[in-house]
């Protein structure tokens, strides 16, 4: 088993530069998080798995504000950010674990995982936060959306929705490279006109934010 703490011997220096910069990543998720293959922390998942979900959600609030302030610098609304860099960057996670248990032949557990995400992200990821800041932080509140393209996007979702299923079904509920080049095509465009609404190519569909003390 590779130890991502020890220098690497082989690789050159592109190698030993990679290493360097993810070891504070590496150094601190072994000293916080116990390996529970081993027998003397056998019984530690439950610690394991909650370390685990705080470091998520401290990188992904570090990955957020860094795509926020670069969206910013660079006049790209939230929303093409959202849709674009931050969804892939959160995606990536469930892209592994599908081609993980994909090489094991469980095509039916990577369909549901795909699926399953999404539900989550939508229903959870949205409401628990919106939850807490109307209900907790700030009572009777609201979270003001500004972007009348979501509209246009969410549509485009549903419609994604339906292509899978359709384009399932064509190909005899089976995943085929064919298959696969007709998903990462139809999410090019799917991208392109999602990001082409928020960008108001279409209209004037997402005006610009008022200013904010966030």
């Amino acid at each position: 088993m590779i130890n991502p703490l020890e220098k690497p011997t082989e690789g050159g220096l592109y190698k030993q530069i990679t290493w360097a910069v993810v070891f504070p990543i590496h150094y601190l998720c072994r000293k916080t998080m116990p390996d529970c293959r081993a027998e003397q922390y056998r019984n530690w998942y439950p610690f394991t798995f909650f370390m685990s979900m705080m470091w998520i959600s401290f990188y992904s609030y570090f990955m957020v504000w860094m795509i926020t302030v670069i969206g910013t610098t660079l006049g790209i609304p939230d929303t093409v950010m959202g849709l674009t860099f931050v969804a892939a960057g959160v995606s990536v996670p469930d892209a592994l674990s599908s081609i993980a248990v994909i090489k094991e032949g469980y095509g039916d557990m990577a369909v549901s995982n795909a699926v399953g995400s999404n539900v989550f992200d939508i229903l959870i990821c949205l409401g628990l936060p919106w939850f807490i800041k109307t209900a907790i932080i700030k009572p009777g509140s609201d979270v003001p959306v500004i972007s009348k393209g979501l509209t246009y996007s969410t549509l485009s979702l549903l419609s994604t929705v339906v292509f899978l299923v359709v384009a399932t079904h064509l190909n005899g509920w089976k995943l085929d490279r064919k298959y696969g080049i007709i998903l990462m095509a139809w999410y090019l465009i799917f991208i392109t006109f999602a990001s082409m609404y928020e960008l108001n190519v279409f209209g004037y569909l997402n005006p610009p934010e008022c200013s904010s003390d966030y």
